[in-house]
């Protein structure tokens, strides 16, 4: 039995990675992480520091697209509803190169006992390929009680420099579509230009495409529009600095 684990980048599916390599010795494991060409420059660091901790290479796969190209090729703004992102970069590279994969082979995916609402899917569809089998590490017993981002620096790891800045994942600098306003926010602070250039492509796609007039990336307001919302309006919306949820290889 082969073994994969998928990286995100973050805190969470680092400590699965160091848990399947314990569990089945890192000969067995093959480390993979899928590059949505609009990281921040220190997630790559924490890929190299990780390497070197487990003496193990990670595989990077990378479609060389980023977020915005793949919304302006399929002719829409992403949100946190669609996230065609997503699906383009990470599951459909994965899933291409999981289907070409030796079996059996199971695949280790970073969801905690917190998640199992979004477990269904990915064990569902990734099953449905014969020879593949799905396992979340993080509900293995003993379940960690540390913060992930203590595990990771216990290892003598730094962790990623956006957990530091208040960002709850490690996702596109900062940038992820999936996020809340109050991220959106945080990124206007912390990286400004970020910030703008997204709001810009989202004004010029509601220019551009007819049937994007009226839309945007958040439910009910622009990213222009938020950023002219005062920040005592804002405070509620702030989160903290650990995983809450992830853009990974899951459906």
């Amino acid at each position: 039995m082969k073994h994969i684990v998928s990286l995100s980048g973050g805190t969470a599916s680092a400590v699965v990675g160091d848990l399947v390599i314990k569990k089945y010795g890192r000969d067995n494991i093959t480390l993979y992480f899928m590059d949505t060409n609009w990281e921040d420059k220190d997630l790559y660091r924490f890929l190299n520091d990780l390497e070197s901790y487990w003496e193990k290479d990670i595989v990077k796969l990378k479609d060389g697209r980023t977020p915005l190209q793949v919304g302006e090729d399929v002719k829409f703004i992403l949100n946190n509803r669609v996230r065609q992102c997503s699906f383009q970069l990470k599951i459909k590279p994965f899933t291409d190169m999981i289907k070409k994969h030796s079996k059996p082979v199971t695949i280790h995916l970073g969801l905690d006992w917190s998640e199992e609402h979004r477990m269904e899917a990915p064990k569902k569809n990734y099953e449905a390929i014969e020879g593949v089998s799905v396992d979340y590490p993080l509900t293995w017993k003993p379940i960690p009680t540390k913060k992930y981002s203590e595990i990771v620096e216990s290892w003598g790891i730094e962790i990623p420099r956006l957990y530091k800045m208040g960002f709850p994942h490690n996702n596109c600098g900062g940038r992820c579509v999936a996020q809340g306003k109050g991220e959106w926010r945080r990124l206007k602070r912390m990286f400004p230009e970020r910030f703008e250039e997204v709001a810009e492509w989202e004004d010029k796609m509601r220019k551009e495409l007819p049937k994007a007039k009226d839309k945007s990336i958040l439910k009910d307001v622009t990213l222009k529009e938020l950023a002219r919302v005062g920040q005592d309006q804002m405070d509620m919306f702030e989160g903290v600095a650990e995983d809450s949820f992830g853009c990974f290889c899951a459906y």
